[in-house]
């Protein structure tokens, strides 16, 4: 499989799992929902989507809560997988510097992923498998993006 056709299928991957979380949140005030994905006290997702850090930039205080940028982490979700989803199709092999485009962007994804793992474990003391879905693609990207990068270094080293 070539490895646009792995970034697709991991983009296609993470918007659905954001699309799911997105209904969840949608339902989250709904009387009597229960979400697939809360499996006990301690395994939550619709604990961890009703924190302050499912909407990062309100809490973080760069925007006021309710803002239009502030977005949930679901539609961030969205909008990263499905760009990731695009740029794997027919742009991969017209985007420029796409090696080094695409290891600073699953960079920033994985790292971002370090962060909201730890605000998982340490502060909301919470496991969420939808969370952990995302941070599955998030690392997976990073790998991709890593052997991308090697490969289109190794290339440019040998026309040198």
């Amino acid at each position: 499989m070539r490895r646009s056709s792995k970034v697709q299928l991991l983009g296609m991957s993470g918007f659905s799992i954001a699309l799911y979380a997105l209904s969840v949140e949608a339902n989250l005030d709904t009387p009597g929902y229960e979400a697939l994905c809360d499996i006990g006290a301690s395994f939550s997702c619709t604990a961890v989507f009703k924190s302050s850090y499912s909407h990062v930039m309100s809490h973080w205080g760069l925007v006021p809560k309710g803002h239009p940028l502030d977005l949930s982490l679901a539609v961030v979700g969205m909008i990263l997988y499905g760009a990731y989803f695009v740029a794997g199709g027919p742009l991969w092999y017209v985007i420029p510097a796409r090696a080094t485009l695409f290891l600073s962007v699953a960079s920033v994804g994985a790292a971002f992923s370090c962060y909201l793992l730890y605000v998982l474990k340490f502060i909301l003391g919470d496991f969420c498998i939808v969370c952990t879905g995302f941070h599955c693609v998030n690392f997976s990207m990073l790998a991709l993006a890593i052997f991308e990068a090697r490969e289109g270094w190794s290339v440019k080293a040998k026309r040198s």
